[in-house]
């Protein structure tokens, strides 16, 4: 490398003066996450696991139905901007000092959404809406810069000017949309159907731009990353609620049965997620066939939900062996049914995304979901009401036979996708292949395929 080309490298990594936003090659192969984009993230699963505490409390409450209304819309608020920037930054992040700052400032709104997220559950728990004022100027302060990044790439990158506008547009829509969610005198069923219907038009939105006015420059094998990185980050949310859960045990009652058996699954479950989510070949498909984006993004928008929710099933398990106030049926619910989403999410990732649907698969499927099919039937049959009391040698040997079995679920998915999964997943590929050449659908006229 001459003395020159050093220069112009440390220039344009040390100085971030505004460079034009004319977009990225959306064929770039090996482009990585940048460190800005994983400080984004951050702050993003620092809301899905103050989420989470939300859900638990609402759960050791009894109040689950509210708890979980408030929670799916908190999870989608968050991943929703999250998704929205990361496709603006494939297609267009240059790490210009503009760039930067309006990537700082939706940090800011995140934030703020977060502290209005315990009126939010609160809210719910009373039969209101779920929607406040907070949670609205934060989550408006999150997509706000996203419409000055747009309307800047329209005048810079006039090739796309129809696409970025659009975008700019539709979210400028959306936004006055959420703010007029929270006027008062709405009630509580016309604000919901409200919200549902606006989160519809949000989801439909990208997939008729694209199709209409062309793709933007987004790389498929960059979203491959940011989403697995994310689905890595918030599969540590659940190694912290895990310390977080144990630790307050140990404060309280030293070491026990009940705080080890939790720490272990807690590790196994966290493990067995990471390993399995990670045995699907996204970044390799993806940059095959980048016209499966669209279905393999929304895929995972309950995903990241159903990880962190994870972690509020140990929270809730480490309350039950705490304060031995909630049923082992509540506890085994609380760990399995968040465990069997994810389990559920990651076989629908792989087949959105292989676009294989055939019988050979299912086998391995339903494996990984007896372990937790046979944890509920053991809460069920020890005693479905009654707090579980850990002097009792039964109640003990239950809770430890439940919450292994619901990590077990997980390792059964990693050890069979090891051993029959591999296989299945190249014969997949072998029948895309076969089925049209590799090149299609690369050009982005069929970037929103459904």
């Amino acid at each position: 490398m001459t003395t020159t080309d050093l220069a112009s490298r440390l220039r344009d990594d040390l100085w971030h003066r505004l460079r034009p936003m004319t977009g990225r090659d959306p064929d770039e192969r090996d482009r990585g996450v940048t460190p800005l984009e994983l400080l984004y993230d951050l702050v993003y699963v620092i809301a899905f696991a103050f989420a989470a505490d939300e859900l638990a409390r609402a759960i050791i409450a009894g109040e689950v139905g509210a708890g979980l209304g408030a929670y799916t819309f908190a999870i989608f608020a968050v991943t929703w901007a999250w998704l929205n920037f990361t496709w603006f930054s494939s297609a267009y992040g240059n790490d210009d000092a503009l760039f930067r700052v309006a990537t700082v400032v939706q940090m800011v709104g995140v934030v703020i959404l977060t502290f209005g997220l315990p009126v939010s559950f609160e809210d719910a728990a009373h039969g209101q809406s779920p929607n406040n004022g907070l949670l609205v100027v934060g989550y408006i302060i999150m997509r706000v810069p996203l419409v000055v990044l747009w309307l800047r790439a329209a005048r810079e990158d006039p090739g796309r000017r129809r696409t970025s506008i659009a975008y700019a547009v539709v979210i400028a829509i959306a936004q006055v949309g959420w703010a007029l969610s929270v006027l008062p005198g709405l009630s509580f069923g016309a604000t919901v159907a409200f919200l549902v219907v606006l989160a519809a038009a949000e989801l439909i939105a990208p997939i008729v731009i694209e199709r209409r006015f062309g793709r933007a420059p987004w790389n498929a094998g960059h979203i491959a990353e940011r989403f697995g990185l994310l689905t890595l980050i918030t599969v540590g949310e659940v190694v912290a609620a895990t310390v977080a859960a144990v630790g307050v045990l140990v404060s309280e009652q030293g070491w026990s049965v009940g705080a080890v058996v939790i720490a272990a699954a807690g590790l196994v479950i966290a493990a067995g997620l990471w390993w399995a989510y990670y045995l699907i070949p996204t970044r390799t498909i993806l940059t095959q066939w980048p016209e499966r984006t669209f279905p393999w993004r929304y895929a995972h928008l309950p995903l990241f939900g159903a990880i962190a929710a994870v972690g509020a099933g140990l929270r809730v398990a480490a309350e039950g062996v705490e304060h031995q106030e909630l049923s082992l049926l509540q506890i085994t619910l609380a760990l399995a049914v968040p465990v069997g989403c994810v389990v559920i999410l990651v076989f629908l990732i792989w087949s959105v995304l292989l676009r294989s649907f055939d019988l050979t698969h299912l086998p391995l499927f339903a494996s990984t979901l007896v372990p937790l099919a046979a944890a509920i039937v053991v809460a069920v049959v020890i005693d479905p009401s009654t707090p579980i009391d850990l002097e009792e040698d039964a109640h003990l040997a239950a809770l430890v036979t439940v919450i292994a079995l619901v990590s077990l679920s997980c390792v059964v998915e990693v050890v069979g996708h090891e051993i029959v999964g591999y296989s299945h997943t190249l014969r997949a590929v072998e029948r895309n292949l076969q089925r049209r050449p590799s090149g299609d659908g690369a050009d982005g006229a069929d970037g929103a395929d459904m």
